[in-house]
């Protein structure tokens, strides 16, 4: 068993590693249990530190079991709007200490009404207590300024309704790679995603954010889908009235043949 390292960056480094190649390489995808957003588009997602990936998913589920397993309760809370976790970056206003994203052991929800300063902000107990419940520390309990969107897998010692941590040391991550950018397309599903449909979506987030083609992820959208499909009928429809039934016939006949 380990425990979360407290926050300075002398420990979180010996924890987490140096921010850059050293994190990256070990960061996983956490596939979320509901479907989250990120600026309104749907993600398949969460890239996360391997030390950290369990309790995140953990508090995931315990959020997505609190609430019925109901997208549109989620919804409702602001609960699937994800606002971001790694991101390679210093702590706002200094030059030196690496901000908690950059180790991939932070995440925000919900940014637009739980911004910096918003106090406790419109986050609901029952997320917060799942958060709680594997260590994590929110940051609507900051002394000062507040961050109510912010959770961050650090040493929460002396914060209010934290449970002691219990983490296993190589947690077991829902996902076929870690080799995939943070950001991008999914199918929308409500539903707990069954093992075909992560397998689908873990596809489909390759073309979309991996090896270079990321135009191809448009392709995972239904709407881009059904433009395709839509030309697709509307070019054979003009195909038969610029050739004529009987050569398109003809034709198809030349091609079975």
């Amino acid at each position: 068993m380990t425990k979360w390292p407290r926050d300075n960056q002398a420990d979180l480094l010996a924890f987490y590693g140096t921010p850059g190649r050293d994190v990256e390489r070990q960061l996983v995808d956490v596939v979320p249990p509901f479907q989250m957003y990120y600026d309104g588009k749907p993600i398949s997602r969460i890239r996360f530190h391997r030390k950290a990936a369990g309790a995140l998913r953990a508090a995931l589920d315990e959020i997505w079991e609190h609430y019925g397993r109901d997208q549109r309760r989620i919804d409702a809370l602001g609960i699937s709007k994800y606002a971001g976790a790694y991101n390679p970056r210093k702590v706002r206003g200094s030059a030196t200490r690496w901000s908690n994203h950059a180790y991939g052991a932070a995440i925000d929800l919900n940014a637009e009404q739980n911004g910096l300063g918003a106090g406790r902000g419109t986050m609901p107990q029952p997320v917060i207590n799942a958060f709680k419940r594997q260590g994590a520390r929110w940051g609507g309990d900051y002394r000062g300024r507040t961050d109510p969107m912010h959770f961050e897998f650090c040493d929460a010692s002396g914060y209010p309704g934290v449970t002691p941590v219990k983490l296993f040391d190589a947690p077991e991550i829902d996902a076929d790679s870690d080799a995939h950018i943070e950001h991008s397309a999914a199918i929308d599903v409500s539903p707990k995603p069954t093992w075909l449909r992560r397998k689908w979506k873990a596809v489909t987030g390759w073309f979309s954010g991996g090896a270079g083609l990321g135009f191809f992820g448009y392709l995972t959208d239904w709407r881009v889908i059904a433009v395709l499909l839509g030309a697709m009928v509307l070019v054979a429809v003009l195909f038969v009235l610029f050739m004529g039934p009987s050569n398109v016939r003809a034709w198809i006949k030349r091609q079975v043949n």
